[in-house]
């Protein structure tokens, strides 16, 4: 079966999944999201670490959401 990189809504942590995986492996909550919500896949967070924003839209993914001023 092919895995996807999903992302926890609530904990924020990314973890490959199968299609039909509903819950968090981390937390257990059933908020995971496949894409941001501009549509971009989450398939390069993978090998990320640290704070992680959306390269199409600059949402922060994980970490310290940006200031607005």
């Amino acid at each position: 079966m092919t895995s996807i990189t999903k992302r926890c809504a609530v904990c924020g942590r990314f973890r490959a999944y199968h299609a039909d995986d509903l819950h968090c492996i981390v937390c257990g909550n059933d908020e995971l999201e496949t894409a941001c919500s501009c549509g971009r896949a989450f398939d390069y967070a993978l090998a990320e670490e640290g704070d992680i924003h959306c390269p199409r839209c600059g949402r922060a993914l994980r970490g310290l959401p940006a200031i607005i001023q």
